[in-house]
């Protein structure tokens, strides 16, 4: 027996949850429950390239602290 469930979230998120429902082909109630279960049962998202390389991000001495900001002006001629 499915039981109901009433949730408030804000406008960015509801937009976000009708378009990845429409890009899957399949309901907003779906999506909700499976991201529940993963969440239950102790599943995560997929690691972003930074979650895996976060011990390293800062690490290279010597580096541009602005490199982010000014790829332009650091990486001019790289790779050629």
């Amino acid at each position: 027996m499915m039981k109901s469930l009433t949730l408030r979230i804000e406008e960015g998120l509801h937009r976000w949850l009708e378009t990845e429902a429409r890009r899957l082909g399949r309901t907003k109630s779906e999506i909700v429950r499976e991201a529940l279960e993963d969440k239950r049962k102790g599943k995560s998202r997929k690691p972003s390239l930074h979650d895996i390389m976060k011990d390293a991000c800062g690490s290279i001495k010597g580096a541009p602290k602005d490199l982010s900001r000014n790829q332009r002006k650091h990486m001019n001629g790289f790779g050629r």
